[in-house]
């Protein structure tokens, strides 16, 4: 295997790995910088031999934190394709007001789209993607999400609509929602304009990484995959979840666990997810991303403001939200400054031995009793998401912040597993990441058998992976389901399937 170097940008600090035929060789922790560039360069300088490295897969929490701070959006267009009967629900209906105060949107409805069968819902209709494309050119918005019904299964009306779009406009930046979300429209719809809006700073900061790295870039997504930087670029959503998912995936590796609920310890956050099969597990249909109802790949996560550099109500003992973040090192007591975070509490009582202990020495073991019982409530009810009947799974600790709740969490009777270079065990995810496909597809039950929907299904699940730089023979499926939808006037059945496989080495 080629050496391969892993970068988890946090909101704390920068992590990174260097592996060398699935082990670790050297890693490093930095803080975060506010230019992401230098955090990623000091990571690197901090790795021994990271010049040796092949390629370079980083994950990144920017785009994450555009859309949840609503800044750097870009304006954009939805273009469905299924007027006049997809009318009732426009646009952005149903998305937080904030949001919609913090960008600008237009919303278009032209004649097109399939029944889940191809039938066409009507024809689609060229003059008005004309002159779409140029009432979008007059009013100065290039970026555009099309979205055609059943599109992810008949998607030639959103090709042929986003080509004539490009014709009229050749400005304009178009997101597909067939490649972006699964089945329902409304979520698909959400999904592909979140994308289209994500899009301009996407490439700016895909180019700063560029900067910071000589050889081969892969970016980090959602479902513990990575892909080329430039299709990151294209499709920057996929990304939003990708440093929990790291997490992840490092403590399957490191505690060699398929089957376990995972906490990521940060310095500003707990993530929580749990593995099934060593993957993380996929989220339902339906999730919400920023306060919008999507329905793209994601894994089932769940994330607490408890962190190192939480802050501590010495009143009442409560953690966080609110955290010094990348300012810990110089802001917590124990570091020189005038905060009282989690972590001098936890070396107050013992569990971490960094900084100067002296410093927080006085603390009264009474706010170290009242912060302690805070957060076995916090966890108790974390740990609570992923319960099954009668079954405790159980718990893979990793992140920085891992030894400052370790005893806790044993407290309340959990069988707990802290393997060794569990504090980089996102950047671990994120250097052995492979590459993958994913197919969403919808099929007559009169015309096709389950067999073959499902053997569709996974050979354009292969050929996606692929098509994304998988080496052949190396691509295995991972996922494989189906599902009839009786909703439907005619029975439908609704199949995906999902592969993954090692990157493909350039040849020497």
């Amino acid at each position: 295997m080629k050496i391969v170097a892993g970068i988890d940008v946090g909101g704390t600090n920068t992590d990174a790995v260097l592996v060398r035929d699935g082990q670790i060789v050297s890693f490093a922790k930095v803080p975060t910088t506010p230019d992401v560039r230098s955090g990623i360069l000091s990571a690197l300088a901090h790795l021994e031999r990271a010049d040796a490295a092949s390629r370079v897969h980083i994950g990144t929490t920017s785009f994450t934190n555009a859309l949840i701070e609503r800044r750097e959006l870009a304006a954009a267009a939805a273009v469905r394709l299924g007027g006049p009967i997809s009318q009732s629900l426009p646009p952005t209906c149903d998305w937080p007001q904030d949001l919609r105060n913090a960008t600008r949107t237009r919303s278009f409805f032209v004649e097109g789209g399939r029944e889940f069968d191809g039938r066409p819902l009507g024809k689609l209709d060229r003059s008005s993607l004309r002159e779409v494309a140029r009432e979008l050119a007059s009013d100065g918005i290039t970026q555009v999400a099309v979205t055609g019904v059943f599109a992810t299964s008949h998607p030639a009306d959103e090709l042929w609509a986003g080509l004539w779009l490009g014709e009229e406009n050749p400005a304009l930046s178009i997101t597909m929602s067939h490649r972006i979300g699964r089945f329902g429209i409304i979520e698909r719809e959400n999904a592909s304009l979140l994308n289209a809006m994500l899009q301009p700073l996407a490439a700016r900061t895909i180019a700063a990484y560029h900067d910071a790295v000589s050889t081969r870039l892969f970016i980090s997504q959602n479902d513990g995959t990575v892909v080329r930087s430039d299709s990151a670029a294209e499709m920057p959503i996929f990304t939003v979840a990708s440093g929990p998912t790291n997490s992840l995936r490092g403590a399957s590796i490191l505690a060699g666990a398929r089957d376990a609920i995972v906490l990521d310890v940060g310095g500003t956050t707990t993530d929580a997810g749990v593995l099934h099969g060593g993957y993380p597990q996929p989220a339902g249909l339906e999730l919400t991303v920023a306060g919008v109802r999507t329905n793209f790949r994601m894994p089932d996560l769940y994330s607490i403001g408890v962190g190192g550099g939480s802050l501590i109500d010495q009143c009442t003992g409560a953690v966080g939200p609110r955290s010094v973040g990348f300012r810990l090192t110089s802001e917590a007591l124990v570091f020189g400054g005038n905060t009282l975070t989690l972590t001098d509490v936890a070396v107050a009582a013992g569990r971490l031995a960094i900084g100067i202990p002296a410093r927080v020495a006085n603390l009264e073991p009474s706010l170290i009793a009242r912060v302690d019982n805070h957060l076995r409530c916090r966890l108790e009810r974390l740990l609570e998401n992923y319960e099954r009947a009668n079954q405790h799974l159980p718990v893979i600790l990793v992140g920085g912040g891992a030894p400052l709740v370790e005893e806790l969490l044993r407290s309340l009777g959990r069988a707990v597993i802290c393997p060794a270079h569990a504090g980089v065990a996102n950047a671990l995810g994120a250097a052995m990441a492979q590459v993958g496909g994913v197919a969403d597809l919808t099929f007559a039950a009169t015309e096709v058998t389950r067999a073959e929907a499902l053997a569709r299904a996974e050979r354009e699940a292969h050929r996606r992976a692929r098509d994304s730089g998988a080496a052949a023979g190396s691509i295995v499926t991972v996922e494989l389901e189906d599902a009839a939808l009786s909703y439907l006037a005619s029975d439908a059945l609704r199949v995906r399937a999902r592969a993954v496989g090692d990157i493909e080495e350039p040849l020497e």
